[in-house]
C-alpha cells in the first residue's frame, strides 16, 4: 500500500518527498523539477512541499546530496574489505556499469548546477568525495607494494575525468559500434598505477583481448 493520504510523521513525509524528487528527477531531470509534480506523485497539495521545504533549491540540493551519499556509502562497503588490487577493479567496473538511474541523476545534476548555485556547490562537494574514495585507495596500493605512482590525488583526478567522460559517452551516444571504448579505461588506469597491461584481468577486470 502506498503512502498517499496517510498520516505521516513529519520526518517519513520529508523522506517521501526527497524520494519522489528523486524518482522525477530520474524521468525529467532535476532542473524540471516543480513542487507541483512532487505533491502529485505523493497525493499531497504543492503547498505542502513549501512547507518540508523553503524552496525547490533546498528539496533538490538535499535530494542530490541523499543519493550521492548513499551511492559513496555503497561504494566504499564494496571495496573497503579488499586488497587495493581487487579494490580498484570493483571500482572500475563498478563506474563503468552504473545503473541507468545513477547515470541519470549524475547527468542531470551536472546540467542543472551552473543555473542553481547551492547544488553546483553541493554536486563538487560529492565529486570531492569520489576524488578522495579513490585517491585513499590509491594510497592504499602504494602502501601495499602493488601501485607505483607519485601523487595519488592526481592519478585519482584523472581517472574520474576519464571515467565521468566515458560515462557520458556510453549513456548518450545512440551509435554504439565505436568498439569496446571501456577497454579504454581499463588501459589507462593500468598505466596511472604503475601496473602491466593486463594485470587487472587476474584481479576482475576484463580478459585481455589479441
Amino acid at each position: 500500500m502506498g503512502t498517499k493520504g496517510r498520516r505521516l510523521s513529519p520526518q517519513k513525509r520529508r523522506q517521501e518527498m526527497i524520494d519522489a524528487a528523486l524518482d522525477q528527477a530520474d524521468a525529467v531531470g532535476l532542473d524540471r523539477l516543480t513542487s507541483r509534480d512532487i505533491g502529485t506523485s505523493i497525493g499531497v497539495a504543492s503547498g505542502l512541499v513549501h512547507h518540508y521545504f523553503s524552496s525547490m533549491d533546498e528539496l533538490i540540493v538535499e535530494a542530490f546530496a541523499q543519493f550521492a551519499t548513499a551511492e559513496y556509502d555503497e561504494m566504499r562497503s564494496v571495496i573497503g574489505p579488499l586488497p587495493a588490487l581487487p579494490a580498484l577493479c570493483a571500482l572500475v567496473a563498478r563506474q563503468l556499469t552504473l545503473p541507468s538511474r545513477t547515470a541519470r541523476i549524475w547527468m542531470s545534476a551536472w546540467v542543472a548546477a551552473p543555473r542553481r548555485p547551492e547544488l553546483a556547490e553541493e554536486v563538487d562537494r560529492q565529486m570531492v568525495v569520489g576524488l578522495d574514495v579513490l585517491a585513499d585507495l590509491f594510497a592504499r596500493g602504494v602502501d601495499e607494494g602493488v601501485f607505483e605512482l607519485s601523487d595519488p590525488r592526481v592519478s585519482a583526478f584523472r581517472i574520474l575525468v576519464l571515467l565521468d567522460g566515458v560515462l557520458v559517452q556510453i549513456s548518450m551516444r545512440a551509435e554504439k559500434s565505436y568498439g569496446d571504448v571501456t577497454k579504454i579505461v581499463w588501459e589507462a588506469v593500468e598505466r596511472e598505477v604503475g601496473l602491466a597491461p593486463g594485470t587487472l584481468s587476474g584481479h576482475g577486470g576484463p580478459a585481455p583481448t589479441s
